[in-house]
């Protein structure tokens, strides 16, 4: 990882991310409906054009995670969509169809009929031609949908409920924490709140689970 950049872009208390190198980029969620803005001034002030993102991954299709979705895809940005995800977009248009979720009509509903979904590995091979060795794995526990993304020594965990907080509780969180840290991760990312390095709480919670 010591040639990948990662951008935050933060709007609302949710983060997304742009992981790359100077050439090619992939994102990783798309925050709000109403975030195209900020994403679109974000990646100008980073000197980083729409033609060089090959892909969008989302955490789940959660508001405050796919609301950007289909103006990004509309600018040339290519979805890279599981085939378990593609379930989940259809209540996140029903979520914004209610006036009440969307006002201003903001919200442009994600056309599935023009998304194409891929396996883990055809995604890995994607990020691949990026120059990015990363990994996609299922993780639920937040939500069925649920994707993290390991890249190098971190790991991109959208809303996954923190390691500390599954200890002993069983249950899917405490089961994708586990296939995590199978992972030699450091620095874990999560969508709310800030990036920090969390070695000692995935490894205090991967001493007690082992110790169960």
């Amino acid at each position: 990882m010591s040639n990948t950049k990662i951008h935050v872009i933060t709007h609302k208390r949710t983060n997304m991310y742009v992981i790359g190198n100077n050439e090619k980029y992939v994102l990783y969620d798309c925050l709000w409906h109403d975030s195209f803005s900020v994403i679109k001034s974000a990646l100008k002030e980073h000197g980083i054009a729409f033609t060089q993102i090959i892909g969008l991954l989302i955490s789940h299709f959660h508001p405050d995670h796919a609301g950007s979705f289909e103006l990004l895809r509309q600018h040339g940005v290519a979805p890279i969509i599981l085939d378990y995800q593609m379930p989940h977009i259809k209540w996140l248009n029903n979520f914004f169809a209610k006036p009440k979720n969307d006002p201003a009509r903001q919200y442009i509903p994600i056309k599935t009929e023009l998304i194409k979904p891929v396996t883990a590995d055809t995604a890995k091979e994607i990020l691949r031609s990026c120059g990015i060795d990363g990994k996609i794995l299922q993780t639920p526990g937040h939500s069925d949908d649920s994707i993290s993304l390991i890249v190098g020594d971190s790991v991109f965990v959208g809303d996954l409920p923190r390691a500390e907080t599954t200890v002993g509780f069983g249950g899917k969180a405490e089961a994708s924490w586990c296939e995590i840290s199978d992972y030699n991760i450091s620095k874990i990312y999560y969508a709310h709140g800030n990036t920090y390095e969390d070695i000692a709480a995935i490894e205090k919670w991967k001493a007690e689970h082992l110790d169960d």
